[in-house]
């Protein structure tokens, strides 16, 4: 190979990989801030500082495997049955049988009235959950307490 068809070779291949990061920042705002997987609109969990969204989850699990959540930080879910955002401190957990995020086996689900969780969970054979999000706000303060 000759070295101009080499260095285009490499030109080629490194344009398609600058291609490639930008093409994945630009749809960001449909992609898990933890790894990266698609966010299905019904499942997503925004963590939001100063009123705007800084991260977003592909689910609850996801969300809560989040390292750092800074003081003053707000969850907001969707509810399940409407499609609405709310914030997680007003919203039922459910744990069943049903997977809601396949790659990364979550099971817990989000419902902004309880009757409807506590049918979900009657249903398919799931539990109802304390908030997951109370105990990451408890290690956010702790966090800074130590900073």
């Amino acid at each position: 190979m000759s070295r101009r068809a080499l260095l285009a070779w490499f030109a080629l291949v490194l344009a398609l990989g600058v291609f490639s990061r930008w093409h994945v920042q630009e749809r960001r705002p449909t992609r898990c801030s933890l790894d990266g997987g698609r966010i299905e609109p019904i499942y997503r969990v925004d963590l939001v500082v100063d009123g705007s969204v800084r991260e977003s989850f592909c689910g609850v699990r996801c969300a809560t495997e989040w390292p750092r959540v800074p003081a003053g930080a707000a969850w907001h879910v969707r509810d399940e049955v409407s499609g609405r955002t709310i914030d997680a401190g007003k919203a039922s957990f459910v744990e069943s049988s049903v997977v809601t995020v396949a790659a990364r086996q979550d099971r817990t689900h989000v419902f902004e009235h309880w009757p409807e969780a506590s049918e979900h969970a009657a249903e398919y054979g799931g539990n109802l959950l304390a908030n997951p999000f109370a105990r990451k706000r408890l290690d956010a303060a702790e966090d800074d307490e130590t900073d």
